[in-house]
């Protein structure tokens, strides 16, 4: 039985496995997703220091709930990073209650997108602003990045999840505050569907405390928003309220201001 021949050529080496997606491409995604909205996060939590809030019980589920965006999207990129990707069931969901959050506050800061745009020539300040818009695409791309390597639990039960504990409550205090907005516009039309929308889905409570306080008392994660960003203050409030009641806010019994604050 003749031996076998021996290996002239040298033998090939399997490469070394590298991560699934490009190094320049995970530095944007980090930067977007995780490095940006962690800042626009602590920018906002150091604002309320200065100016003097308490945080009141309220606002901890959606604190928290901001907080979630940049650790899920972390937690994501580090599957990215690695050469076998693994997503559990349970990240995944919380990447889709990350992605709901995104959605909710891309909602909430839609009017001043173009600020923040416009605020970009001055040292990238409007990145700020644009920091929920920027975190939601970075981990939608994130999602289909490595959905071409693993299999991905659904988004939808993390997104819902989000919808039903943080966007619902904060429904009437966004309506009343986008209502407000129009209603003082300078156009007629807006002003007119702003009116419309206050009288249809408005609330008249939260309407009376913006005539009161404006955005100063923080109740909700609008509040919070709109602190950071353009607040509706006391005299747009009272400026919308007259034209959907034809009553001042000064006018009301005292009783009345005294519940509104």
């Amino acid at each position: 039985m003749s031996a076998q021949p021996a290996c002239i050529t040298p033998c090939a080496v399997p490469p070394a496995p590298s991560a699934v997606v490009h190094f320049s491409m995970r530095a944007a995604l980090w930067l977007a997703g995780v490095i940006l909205p962690l800042i626009a996060l602590a920018v906002a939590l150091f604002f309320l220091l200065v100016v003097g809030f308490d945080l009141p019980p309220t606002m901890i589920v959606p604190t928290l709930s901001i907080a979630a965006v940049p650790l899920a999207n972390a937690l994501l990129l580090r599957a990215l990073g690695s050469a076998r990707p693994a997503v559990s069931r349970r990240l995944g969901h919380w990447h889709g209650f990350a992605i709901g959050i995104g959605i909710l506050l891309t909602l909430l800061l839609l009017p001043h997108t173009a600020a923040g745009v416009s605020g970009l020539r001055h040292f990238g300040g409007g990145l700020l602003l644009l920091a929920p818009l920027l975190s939601l695409l970075a981990a939608l791309a994130m999602r289909r990045l490595l959905k071409a390597h693993v299999r991905l639990p659904a988004a939808w039960p993390g997104v819902l999840l989000a919808l039903a504990i943080v966007a619902v409550p904060e429904l009437p205090q966004a309506i009343t505050q986008a209502g407000v907005h129009m209603a003082t516009r300078d156009a007629p039309a807006t002003r007119a569907n702003g009116i419309r929308l206050l009288r249809a889905l408005g609330s008249r409570q939260i309407l009376l405390r913006l005539c009161d306080t404006g955005n100063d008392r923080l109740a909700s994660l609008t509040d919070l928003v709109m602190l950071t960003s353009a607040g509706t203050t006391s005299g747009d409030a009272r400026e919308a309220f007259y034209r959907l009641t034809g009553t001042s806010f000064d006018d009301l019994p005292d009783a009345m201001r005294e519940a509104a604050g």
